[in-house]
């Protein structure tokens, strides 16, 4: 080859190695960093679980473990997969177990009064800088999302707009989005609180739901918050009317996100038909009344009963308990709660007991591999403001019922899940 030809071929491999060097690499680690997920588009998170050891407060040994028992810490990796169940465990499509463990965040997404006020999700609380505290300062891989059908449909376009922003936003960050319904007065809802169950519209707007992020396995779909069904038949099929509401079932809503062609996980609550209020209902007496499809979640919410014995947790649980994955929706120690509801949430828990009764039950829920999301990421529940994201403490003087008081249970949280 001549010298001239040689050296014209040097130059165009260096050429082509610094356009490498110059150009691949950014837009290759973009590509990683984002996970930017709108409608269909797919992400590029996913968390795998390690286990560490976590001492137990009581003592109590755990099989295989001493006197500790273990919880996962999350470490960011990237997706395989719509995640599925298997057994009493959610996996991606390689087998890698996730295990969800996060916190709810109310907006006006949910609040009618707030939304007509012009407060949009993603100015203040659904930030970049939120979703990247409840990730890199709290290892949170799950947020729970409260939506309203009746905000969707003052202005379908906004809301839905909004929506993607919010779940590009978390899933960028690393987080799941849990979406859930909820349908009562705040919420918007004609019928008012008495016809807080599954009802047409709920069908309606679920398909649209879920036909728009039938393809985002970083998504997942919480049909119904804390129903108010009278019995399990009429959880599962539906049938009657309140108020002028046409009830539908929990089966229906299942077949109306299936019927998109959407296979996310899809989670349920027993409310009403699990027998007391909505929010202290069990599956103990659920029978044979289980949702027909592979891929579903039991859930629970739990508040003034977080110091019950592991026993009597389990119990709540019923035949659900190791036969499907759980998850604990909404739970926390909450001494700031409005009204009446807000006091029953923290009654006859012993301000001098409240750290050790959170740390067993956080260490309970690792003991059963429960997926969780606790209530909430919000000024004074876990975080004490959206700037700093300091956890709140349960360490200083609080009266149960008192909607005023800065006392939270977000220490703890934090610290159980950053390992310290």
């Amino acid at each position: 080859m001549k010298k001239a030809s040689r050296l014209l071929l040097i130059l165009l491999i260096i050429g082509v190695i610094l356009i490498a060097v110059l150009i691949g690499p950014p837009q290759i680690l973009q590509h990683l960093k984002q996970g930017i997920i709108v409608g269909n588009a797919t992400p590029t998170a996913r968390y795998a679980s390690t286990s560490i050891t976590f001492p137990r407060h009581d003592g109590t040994p755990t099989p295989g473990s001493g006197t500790s028992t273990t919880h996962s810490v999350f470490t960011p990796s990237f997706p395989t997969g719509m995640p599925h169940v298997l057994g009493t465990q959610i996996v991606d499509s390689a087998g890698h177990q996730i295990i969800l463990r996060g916190a709810q965040l109310e907006t006006s997404f949910n609040y009618i009064k707030s939304w007509q006020a012009g407060q949009m999700p993603t100015n203040v609380m659904l930030t970049g800088a939120t979703f990247n505290a409840m990730v890199r300062e709290w290892n949170m891989n799950v947020l729970r999302l409260p939506i309203s059908n009746w905000i969707y449909a003052l202005n379908p376009a906004l809301y839905m707009s909004q929506l993607d922003r919010a779940i590009q936003l978390a899933n960028s960050a690393g987080l799941y989005v849990v979406l859930d319904l909820h349908d009562d007065a705040k919420s918007g809802s004609p019928y008012g609180d008495n016809a807080g169950l599954p009802k047409t519209e709920s069908l309606a707007f679920w398909k649209i739901i879920a036909a728009h992020y039938k393809n985002n396995p970083m998504v997942m779909f919480d049909v119904f918050n804390e129903p108010k069904d009278t019995s399990w038949q009429q959880w599962l099929h539906g049938g009657g009317t309140v108020d002028g509401a046409n009830v539908v079932g929990f089966q229906d809503l299942v077949d109306a996100i299936r019927s998109v062609g959407a296979q996310q996980i899809i989670i349920v609550e027993p409310g009403s038909a699990g027998g007391g209020s909505p929010a202290d209902a069990g599956w103990v007496t659920i029978g044979n009344n289980t949702i027909n499809d592979p891929n579903i979640m039991y859930s629970l919410h739990i508040y003034d009963s977080i110091m019950n014995t592991p026993q009597q947790q389990d119990a709540r649980w019923g035949p659900i308990l190791n036969h499907h994955p759980i998850f604990y929706g909404e739970w926390a120690l909450l001494p700031n709660g409005y009204g009446t509801a807000g006091y029953d949430h923290c009654k006859n828990i012993p301000h001098s007991q409240a750290d050790q009764i959170v740390t067993a039950f956080l260490q309970y829920m690792a003991s059963r591999h429960a997926n969780w999301t606790a209530f909430q990421f919000t000024p004074y529940h876990l975080i004490q403001d959206f700037t700093t994201y300091t956890p709140t403490t349960l360490d200083i003087p609080w009266v149960c019922g008192d909607p005023t008081s800065h006392a939270g249970m977000g220490t703890m949280v934090k610290d159980f899940l950053t390992g310290q």
